[in-house]
């Protein structure tokens, strides 16, 4: 019974957490990217109902890049 409770939790947690990062990632790659091309790429808009789908999965690992490799950087050069 608690093993199927922590599995039911742990399936929970993980689609959460692919929301959360899926449209996390997306709106901050479609934000650089249209401020980068001033305004002409990406033409998907900013609120699509999957943000891993193949058309915008580019969209969103060009956002993890900024939102977790921009500040590790800037740490590698500051403390590096």
């Amino acid at each position: 019974m608690l093993e199927l409770l922590l599995r039911g939790l742990a399936v929970l947690a993980e689609v959460v957490l692919e929301l959360v990062f899926g449209y996390l990632f997306y709106a901050s790659g479609w934000l650089v990217l249209r401020l980068l091309t001033l305004g002409s790429y990406p033409r998907l808009p900013l609120r699509i109902s999957d943000p891993m789908d193949p058309r915008s999965s580019w969209v969103s690992a060009f956002g993890f890049l900024c939102v977790a490799g921009l500040p590790l950087t800037v740490l590698v050069f500051l403390y590096g």
